[in-house]
């Protein structure tokens, strides 16, 4: 729909991401009169997907860790997908590839730990089952995994599980809140490769939006919120157009967020948005006529802050017959940036390690330097996952903000779909439009 048709709206949302279509598709089925406002022509943000050669390369590593906020509202929401979830996991050691022992079964297999540590790991896991996350919040991962993890090789395990879990090597300013609730997570609640790529999730949302009646507009520069009185009336576009509405949620990057309120001068939110730290990865991920090692889809490397895995063999739609995508990545720390060109190599080395051979069946490669893979991580001294931004902006009534950089529930896509529905909960409340058929549910 042309920009120039929207005149009014009962809430606009700014950012057609995963926060945003959520946040609509609440909204909507409670409704509201909703328009999205996305600034490219596909929708997604970085959960948006491109086809290249019959392969389908996600922007960035991505897995949905199930037992979250986000597989909750899926499934609430009619968001459905098929998926695989990753098995058969090695680590790189020295050099040595051995099982990883995610389980029971791969704790007796792999040689990578003697009898002692096997038992450590064990009485470990049984430890964190029993754990408190809020607990720990103002305690960081590098604290926590020091103080309950005496056993080095166990250590180097569990410092690279949390980098992994954390897309950063930062693990002396991260909460282990955030660890030890993903680490608990996954104990209990599979891992989800999206088939297809991450824009079947993106469809999804953007299909149960528009069932429920919402608008979405690509290509559409949002240049600023229109607010008087205290309160936010609307958004301006780029051409000095201006649509009306009740409410604004902003479902972007926190940079972004803050550019568009008072035209970057809004002094409250950008104390907020300052004190953030987001986690940038380098990834590397290659598509292959074929898999050289089938039987190794998934690598943790010990030595160092790297990934890799095979996610066609989980999930086969993202390559072509015989095909094969192989995503890598490196967790950096946002406080040291190195050379991007060092870490592309260290990631072909790491394929080197893991997929002997990938370069003689090599059909494209995608490298992203300094991808944001977090907006802003929980830090231990701001509380852990209550740190971050409230979703309703400080100063402003109307406005509410949703991504994963906002509020306290969840990490990555989990924080993204809590602030959303979030952000839809308080707009109804607020009085944006009386409310529908259907309660947005635990807008709390």
């Amino acid at each position: 729909m042309p920009e120039s048709r929207v005149a009014q709206t009962d809430v606009a949302v700014v950012g057609g991401g995963i926060a945003g279509l959520t946040a609509a598709a609440y909204l909507s089925r409670a409704g509201a009169d909703v328009t999205v406002f996305e600034k490219a022509y596909q929708l997604g943000g970085r959960a948006a997907t491109r086809e290249a050669d019959g392969f389908l390369f996600n922007r960035g590593g991505h897995a949905l860790y199930t037992g979250g906020a986000a597989s909750g509202a899926f499934e609430e929401l009619g968001v459905s997908y098929d998926q695989g979830t990753p098995k058969d996991t090695f680590v790189l050691s020295g050099g040595k590839i051995s099982a990883f022992p995610a389980d029971p079964l791969g704790l007796l297999r792999t040689d990578l730990l003697n009898a002692g540590d096997k038992l450590a790991l064990f009485r470990f896991f049984v430890e964190v089952g029993r754990a408190n996350p809020h607990a720990l919040a103002d305690t960081s991962v590098r604290e926590w995994i020091d103080l309950k993890v005496r056993r080095p090789q166990l250590r180097r395990l569990m410092t690279a599980v949390a980098r992994t879990f954390a897309y950063t090597t930062a693990l002396d300013v991260v909460s282990a809140e955030m660890f030890v609730e993903k680490l608990q997570r996954s104990l209990k609640h599979p891992v989800h490769y999206v088939d297809g790529g991450w824009r079947v999730l993106v469809d999804g949302l953007r299909a149960a939006a528009e069932r429920s009646g919402a608008r979405i507009v690509g290509d559409a520069h949002v240049e600023g919120v229109e607010s008087s009185g205290g309160r936010a009336r609307g958004v301006r576009l780029r051409g000095g157009g201006t649509v009306q509405a009740s409410a604004v949620v902003v479902a972007t990057g926190p940079r972004d967020a803050a550019r568009l309120v008072d035209g970057g001068g809004h002094h409250a939110l950008l104390r907020v948005v300052d004190g953030l730290v987001s986690a940038p990865i380098a990834c590397l991920d290659v598509a292959l006529e074929r898999l050289p090692v089938p039987g190794r889809p998934v690598v943790q490397d010990l030595d160092g802050p790297r990934f890799a895995s095979a996610q066609s063999v989980y999930t086969p739609r993202v390559a072509p017959g015989g095909g094969a995508l192989v995503i890598t990545f490196k967790q950096l720390d946002p406080r040291l940036l190195g050379d991007p060109r060092e870490e592309e190599r260290d990631l072909e080395d790491l394929l080197d390690a893991a997929q002997p051979g990938w370069r003689e069946v090599l059909v494209r490669r995608q490298y992203l330097p300094r991808i944001e893979a977090v907006g802003a991580l929980p830090l231990a001294a701001e509380g852990g996952f209550a740190g971050r931004p409230d979703v309703a902006a400080p100063g402003i009534g109307g406005l509410y903000l949703a991504g994963d950089w906002v509020g306290p529930e969840g990490f990555l896509v989990d924080a993204s779909v809590a602030s959303a529905r979030r952000a839809a909960g308080l707009a109804l409340e607020d009085g944006a439009v009386e409310r529908g058929k259907v309660a947005v549910g635990s807008a709390r």
